[in-house]
Parts: C-alpha cells; structure tokens; sequence
C-alpha cells in the first residue's frame, strides 16, 4: 500500500476566508496568523490535495512550533521565529502540547 502525504485546510476566524492550505501560516486575504484553536481538517478532493515528492521532502513529522513572544506558528524545522525573529528554544509550546487534550 503505498503511502500519502494529504495537506489539510483551515479557516480564517477573522475575515472568513476558508479552505486554507495548512502551509499558511497566516491567512493570504487579511495577512491575521492562524490562532492556537485552529482546527485543521480534509479537503473534500484528497487526490487533489496529495503532496507531491517534492513537497514531501520539504515537510517534517514534527509538530509546528508556537513563538513565546508573538503567538506565531513556525515550522518545526526553523530555529527562530518567522514573524518577530525570537529563537525557538525560548519557547516551550508546540501544536501537540497545545492540542493534546482536545483528542
């Protein structure tokens, strides 16, 4: 069975905006940063949202990271924040710790 990678989806609490593709950080319509509650889900094509190799090869297994300063996501792979520049190991939340009683 071969295995797949899919990219899930959030929505935009602030202006509205759906269907946003997880790589986003913050929406691309009113610039806000997703919040600490976003909820993460499939789109409805799944073959349409398959990563490709390439893409595969540029993603972590490691949950996003949220800056202690900022309340910026960042991908587990960055060593300091995208947003305000903070370094990571300053900051102790990621998206498992923070979601992990939500299961």
């Amino acid at each position: 069975m071969e295995q797949k990678r899919i990219e899930g989806l959030w929505d935009c609490v602030f202006c509205g905006s759906r269907a946003i593709r997880a790589r986003y950080a913050t929406c691309p319509n009113c610039g806000k940063s997703r919040g600490i509650d976003t909820e993460f889900y499939l789109p409805d094509d799944l073959e349409e949202a398959t990563l490709t190799q390439e893409q595969v090869k540029k993603t972590t297994d490691s949950p996003d990271w949220l800056c202690e300063y900022c309340d910026s996501y960042n991908r587990s792979d960055a060593k300091f924040c995208k947003k305000c520049g903070a370094p990571r190991e300053e900051s102790r939340d990621d998206y498992a710790t923070l979601h992990k009683d939500k299961e």
